[in-house]
């Protein structure tokens, strides 16, 4: 299938996907996970059943590495890989905090291909092909390279590992000096999406797995934008890695900073 075909149908799967929650009234029973405060309800493995079953008919021959059910266990490998999140943000999605993104990534060779994160409740559709740019439903992003103290950094403080709390607070004081303001919206994938499209100048995590910041990483270099990992090292996909996502000016500081 054509790399162009192909993106269309996976948008549009994806816009699908977020039909199943959109309109859901109540997350309904949920249970945990591994961590503090690791959630999952129905509508995460059902999202991302639905996902694997549409986007096996898509690319055939694909594996498959997810949150849920199991798939977190898989490998990406050297040939077509999915890499599903299909609630990033679930406990905004329980609370009924209406941020939340359905993150699909497709590699090929351990290369980031295409990349789409949909928030339905605000009908954002994040998308890009590498070398073909990134675009929020349909316009295409350039992103301003603007510093910290010109925007906003978003972040996120360790809720599901909360013996790294004291050390990201401490980063996040010292870097609250250098920004506007700072905000932690609940979603990596959202959040690298909003330094894409110029919302905020950068994002920090102390801890992401590679469904959490894959497809959104595709978005944001497309764009303009710059991610690794927390000292400037390359992410290669990695999984429990600590991010660091920004502008080029912001993502400098940010290393420049120390933290």
């Amino acid at each position: 299938m054509e790399k162009e075909v192909l993106f269309e149908r996976m948008c549009r799967t994806v816009r699908e996907a977020g039909d199943l929650i959109r309109t859901c009234t109540s997350a309904g029973a949920c249970r945990t996970k591994e961590g503090t405060a690791n959630f999952v309800t129905k509508y995460d493995s059902m999202v991302q059943e639905f996902l694997i079953q549409r986007l096996s008919a898509l690319v055939p021959k694909a594996v498959f590495v997810g949150e849920e059910d199991g798939y977190s266990e898989g490998k990406i490998g050297k040939g077509d890989t999915f890499i599903i999140d299909p609630i990033d943000g679930t406990t905004n999605f329980i609370c009924g905090f209406p941020v939340c993104g359905i993150s699909v990534g497709l590699s090929r060779q351990g290369r980031m291909e295409i990349g789409v994160v949909y928030n339905p409740f605000r009908e954002e559709m994040f998308a890009a092909g590498r070398g073909t740019g990134a675009f929020l439903n349909g316009r295409k992003l350039v992103l301003r390279d603007c510093a910290l103290g010109e925007s906003v950094l978003c972040m996120d403080t360790a809720p599901y590992t909360p013996e790294l709390r004291d050390g990201i607070f401490e980063e996040l004081r010292r870097l609250s000096y250098l920004c506007m303001d700072m905000r932690s919206i609940g979603s990596a994938a959202l959040s690298i999406c909003y330094v894409a499209c110029g919302r905020a100048a950068a994002y920090i995590s102390p801890k992401l797995c590679v469904w959490d910041y894959a497809a959104a990483s595709l978005i944001l270099t497309e764009a303009g934008g710059v991610i690794t990992g927390k000292n400037g090292e390359e992410l290669n996909l990695a999984t429990r890695a600590a991010v660091l996502a920004g502008s080029p000016k912001a993502h400098a500081e940010i290393l420049e900073s120390g933290t």
